[in-house]
């Protein structure tokens, strides 16, 4: 008799389910991001524990982690043992962000030298 693993275990390969190596690192430090926000806001507002606090940001600094990302999150308004509501400020937190540094790049890449100029695609010859 044969025996197979089942799909989601460890031997299941990523790319057959679509999960891409970006996509599993974005969802590995969003889970980072939702658990130091609970863990910042047990210490912060519940413990009021100063010296937990500031292990706390030195961890998210260590982890590269953008400390606005973290306060976003933290002072959304939300219960902090939901997670998935968490999670949901934290993905508006990056969609604004990411729409704002795709829109600054542009901008200036436009505005090069001080001077306004336009794509070569949209002069027109004629």
């Amino acid at each position: 008799m044969v025996m197979t693993a089942p799909a989601s275990s460890c031997t299941h390969q990523a790319w057959r389910s679509g999960v891409t190596s970006a996509a599993f690192s974005a969802r590995k430090q969003q889970a980072l991001v939702v658990l130091l926000a609970q863990q910042l806001m047990e210490s912060q507002f519940h413990r009021a524990d100063r010296s937990g606090s500031d292990r706390l940001w030195q961890e998210v600094a260590a982890l590269e982690i953008d400390p606005d990302r973290i306060v976003h999150v933290l002072y959304s308004g939300l219960d902090g043992s939901d997670r998935p509501a968490l999670m949901a400020a934290d993905d508006a937190w990056i969609l604004r962000n990411t729409n704002t540094s795709q829109r600054r790049w542009s901008l200036q890449h436009l505005h090069r030298r001080g001077r306004a100029q336009r794509p070569a695609s949209s002069i027109s010859l004629v």
